[in-house]
C-alpha cells in the first residue's frame, strides 16, 4: 500500500470513528414539569422539547435521556457547574441574567410571558392595578427576577404550572403570571376554557425558550445539536411537532 493510500486509510477510519462516538453519544437532560414544553405522562417524558431532541437524533444529534426527578434549582445548578459532562436543560429561558452563565445549544420556541386572571370584573390593565395583590408563579421560573424588579409580591410555591393555575381557581391567589404557551395548556388540562381565562398586559420582551448546557459542553456536540435542530426548522418538522401540541 502506498503512502497516501495510507495517510487516506487512516483519514477514513478516523472520520468513522468520529462519527460511530457521536451516534453513541447520550445527552442527559434534566427537564422541569411545564407542559406542553416537557413533562411526563403516563411514566414517559413527552412534550415539544422532548419531540424536538428526540427526532434531532435522526439529524445527527446525539441520544437523549431525560430526568424529572431532579429540583429545578439543582439541575439548573448542576448545569451550570458541569465540567466536559454531556448534561443540558429543558426547558431553558434565555434572559439577561443568564446569558454569560450557560451555553445556548438550540430554540425550541418562542413565547410572551403575561398576566392571567380568571373571574376577575374585568383583565388586568396595567402593573400599577396590581402592587399590593399576590402573583402565582412556578418555583424556578425565570420570570420571577422580572417580577422582583416590578416590585410584585409573589407566591413561588407552586411546582407545575397546573398547580399554579389550581391555586388561582381555588383563590390562594387572584393573579398568576406564565408564558403564553404554558398557561393555555394547563389550562384545558385542568378542565376549564381557554375563554374564560383572562389575559393581561405582556411582561417583557418575547423570550426564547431553548435547550441549554454549561459553558464546558463540548462544541462538537453542541453543533451536532443545533445543525440537527435548524434542519428539522427549515423542513417544516419543529412546525408539525408545535403543531401536534399546540392543538391539544
Amino acid at each position: 500500500m502506498t503512502k497516501a493510500k495510507s495517510v487516506v486509510t487512516l483519514l477514513l477510519l478516523a472520520q468513522l470513528s468520529v462519527s460511530k462516538h457521536l451516534f453513541a453519544t447520550t445527552v442527559s437532560v434534566y427537564g422541569l414539569e411545564a407542559m406542553p414544553y416537557c413533562g411526563v405522562i403516563d411514566g414517559k417524558p413527552v412534550g415539544i422539547a422532548v419531540d424536538i431532541l428526540n427526532e434531532a437524533t435522526k439529524y445527527g444529534a446525539p441520544n437523549f435521556k431525560f430526568s424529572f426527578d431532579v429540583p429545578w434549582p439543582r439541575a439548573i445548578l448542576r448545569v451550570q457547574q458541569s465540567k466536559n459532562e454531556l448534561v443540558a436543560i429543558i426547558p431553558f429561558t434565555r434572559s439577561p441574567i443568564r446569558e454569560d452563565k450557560f451555553k445556548w445549544i438550540a430554540e425550541i420556541m418562542p413565547t410572551e410571558y403575561r398576566f392571567y386572571t380568571y373571574n376577575r370584573a374585568s383583565p388586568i390593565q396595567s402593573i400599577d392595578e396590581i402592587k399590593n395583590e399576590t402573583i402565582g408563579v412556578v418555583h424556578g421560573h425565570a420570570i420571577i427576577s422580572m417580577l422582583e424588579k416590578l416590585e410584585l409580591k409573589l407566591d413561588s410555591g407552586a411546582k407545575t404550572a397546573k398547580t399554579n393555575a389550581l391555586k388561582m381557581i381555588n383563590k390562594r391567589y387572584n393573579i398568576i403570571a406564565d408564558s403564553d404557551v404554558i398557561v393555555l395548556y394547563s389550562w384545558k388540562e385542568i378542565g376549564q376554557s381557554t375563554s374564560d381565562l383572562q389575559q393581561g398586559p405582556s411582561i417583557g420582551a418575547i423570550k426564547r425558550v431553548y435547550i441549554a448546557t454549561g459553558l464546558h459542553f463540548p462544541d462538537n456536540v453542541a453543533e451536532s445539536i443545533f445543525d440537527a435542530v435548524d434542519t428539522m426548522r427549515n423542513n417544516g418538522q419543529v412546525q408539525k411537532i408545535y403543531d401536534k401540541w399546540l392543538r391539544h
